[in-house]
């Protein structure tokens, strides 16, 4: 995340954690925010499976402290790291990441789009860093 209100976005994330403990998604092995330098912040987030990754995007994006967290900063970038099921796969649009999209790292090129032809996903995901 790029940050606009490091304050702003550091109380964000301090309640949207302390919420996830009280009445998260079940699934959800780790949820940190870390500071990468003063204007930078990063989310690595590991998931049981595809079941809990959605479960807890379903939850969350509606959260007051999921909003506030998203107008202190602008998403720079998501990784999805390990395998990428379908229920992730289908889900994924709904996040609107475009080009902000990366599986081990590497651009997804041309994603999102029409699912006519298979996934250029090559097979992993599960961790969502920001």
């Amino acid at each position: 995340y790029a940050l606009r209100d490091p304050d702003g976005f550091d109380r964000a994330a301090r309640l949207l954690v302390r919420r996830m403990r009280l009445q998260g998604a079940e699934g959800v092995r780790s949820y940190r925010f870390s500071g990468s330098g003063p204007r930078e912040r990063r989310l690595v987030a590991i998931y049981d499976g595809a079941e809990a990754w959605v479960a807890h995007h379903d939850l969350i994006l509606a959260w007051p402290e999921t909003v506030a967290l998203r107008a202190a900063a602008r998403l720079l970038r998501t990784d999805l790291y390990g395998p990428v099921p379908p229920p992730v796969i289908d889900w994924i649009p709904r996040l609107g990441l475009g080009r902000m999209l990366r599986h081990n790292g590497v651009p997804v090129a041309g994603y999102p789009q029409a699912r006519s032809a298979p996934m250029r996903i090559g097979g992993n995901a599960g961790r969502r860093a920001g």
